[in-house]
């Protein structure tokens, strides 16, 4: 597992926060409205809001046998640590 990373994620706009992955962990530190979704990477990027699940103010798990990119979406700007 490599460093944790800081990401910016901008306001109601999904934002790829991780690409190819297969597990790590999404840390809410902002404490952010904060929705996850994911698509098979190299398949496009989705289009609408309603595609995500809502991880609340805690974390959540990435865990997949198929590498998958990682997207978020949020109502305010803030920051996420995202370890993989």
């Amino acid at each position: 597992m490599a460093n944790p990373v800081m990401v910016n994620v901008p306001a109601n706009a999904w934002t790829k926060v991780a690409t190819n992955v297969t597990s790590g962990v999404i840390y809410n530190i902002s404490n952010l409205p904060l929705f996850q979704t994911y698509r098979m990477t190299g398949d496009p990027a989705p289009t609408s809001r309603e595609e995500g699940v809502d991880i609340g103010d805690g974390e959540a798990e990435i865990l997949s046998g198929d590498g998958i990119d990682i997207y978020l979406w949020s109502n305010s700007e803030g920051k996420i640590r995202l370890d993989i």
